[in-house]
């Protein structure tokens, strides 16, 4: 079976007849935001100059600008992601990075987040810009320590790819994120409409009903592998709760497939495929065997063999493979087929996941913008650091 739009389209195996429900859509915010591309555009003409930049936050703060940027990287800048407290990797950071050509970029709609603010202080003598709610902890310190402020949309980090809060950045590290936005919005016009978002979110839930409660996503491209930390954050918080919703775990293929191809055809009967797969390459290349090495054997085969095949082509087979073994094996899968990686192409991806962890949701009768159980591990971490300070 295939779906398509203009973007991308699904390629189903081994799928059950599955039942196309209607259902009732509320009107999420993100999709009617407007970012401010003048004020993001004053952004990147004030910071652009920086070489390298910092960004420290958690989640949905930093997770859709990690994903554009392995999807665009800007080889003029140096961009390193902050996400923890681990002194060494603190430590590696300030030893490599000087004050004087970095910015430091701290993103936070709470601006109430612990670790985040932990990790700033080590960096607090630095260039500042800060995202954040107005009237947070991180927003008072950032008038104390002078940091450029820019106040984060009512919108849940999650879904906030297509606003300041990753285009921002994304525009002084010199992304086209104008480009990416209107990606993004061919995909949002389709939301009240039957599209491959709302049928690809039915047969996963069809499919978890049955007893499919994890999904395995092998990225066949490595530009858009490093959106799978988004995915996996929209659809654990989005539609992971009230003792609902599949774990979706993520890994680039074809590396994959020298270890969780063993679970996935050899272990417990629980788990889907949905493959992500890109059809286009910008810089396709032959492989070429040197000629006094045309003898040796691989497989079998004279090594020659392999001369003059595109890369792109050995890509495609590896998936091609793998989803055949699925189809004899009678797994049932699902293939995100993406046209490019280029900047429209981007953002419509992400608009794509945005709109599945939406319709997962509504279908399984959860909240799509709330995350319950995120929040008390973070008030016990917090109360043993008030123990130790007591101590």
């Amino acid at each position: 079976m295939y779906l398509k739009n203009k973007n991308m389209r699904i390629e189903t195996i081994n799928i059950p007849p599955f039942e196309n429900k209607k259902i009732d859509l509320p009107d999420p915010e993100f999709l009617s935001y407007q970012p401010d591309f003048a004020l993001i555009q004053e952004a990147k003409k004030e910071y652009g100059q920086y070489k390298n930049i910092l960004v420290i936050g958690h989640g949905g703060s930093v997770t859709s600008l990690a994903g554009l940027l392995g999807a665009m990287p800007n080889p003029e800048k140096n961009v390193f992601f902050l996400s923890t407290v681990d002194p060494d990797y603190i430590f590696s950071l300030k030893q490599e990075l000087k004050k004087e050509d970095t910015l430091v970029i701290a993103v936070s709609k709470s601006g109430e987040t612990v670790t985040q603010i932990e990790a700033l202080m080590h960096f607090i003598d630095f260039p500042l810009l800060f995202i954040c709610g107005a009237g947070s902890t991180l927003d008072e310190l950032g008038k104390k320590v002078g940091a450029k402020i820019y106040i984060h949309p009512p919108i849940g980090g999650r879904y906030t790819a297509m606003t300041e809060v990753a285009l921002l950045p994304a525009a002084i590290i010199g992304l086209p994120v104008e480009e990416i936005f209107s990606g993004a919005q061919r995909i949002y016009k389709e939301y009240k409409y039957d599209n491959i978002a709302s049928k690809t979110a039915q047969i996963l839930y069809q499919l978890e009903e049955i007893g499919y409660v994890d999904v395995f996503m092998p990225f066949y491209s490595h530009s858009l592998f490093d959106f799978s930390g988004l995915i996996v954050q929209l659809a654990h918080e989005s539609f992971g709760k009230d003792g609902v919703g599949q774990t979706y775990f993520a890994h680039e293929a074809p590396e994959s497939q020298h270890h969780t191809n063993q679970r996935f055809f050899g272990g417990r009967k629980n788990v889907a495929g949905l493959f992500i797969t890109q059809e286009n390459f910008k810089h396709d290349t032959l492989t070429i065997v040197p000629t006094n090495a045309h003898s040796l054997h691989i497989k079998d085969n004279a090594l020659v063999r392999l001369n003059n095949i595109p890369l792109s082509f050995a890509m495609h087979s590896e998936f091609g493979g793998t989803w055949e073994d699925a189809k004899m094996n009678k797994i049932p899968c699902l293939a995100l087929h993406v046209l490019s990686a280029e900047p429209a192409e981007v953002g419509a991806f992400v608009a794509f996941w945005q709109l599945f962890a939406v319709y997962s949701s509504l279908m399984r009768g959860v909240n799509p913008f709330d995350q319950p159980q995120v929040e008390e591990s973070k008030k016990i971490s917090w109360n043993k650091r008030l123990n130790f300070i007591n101590k």
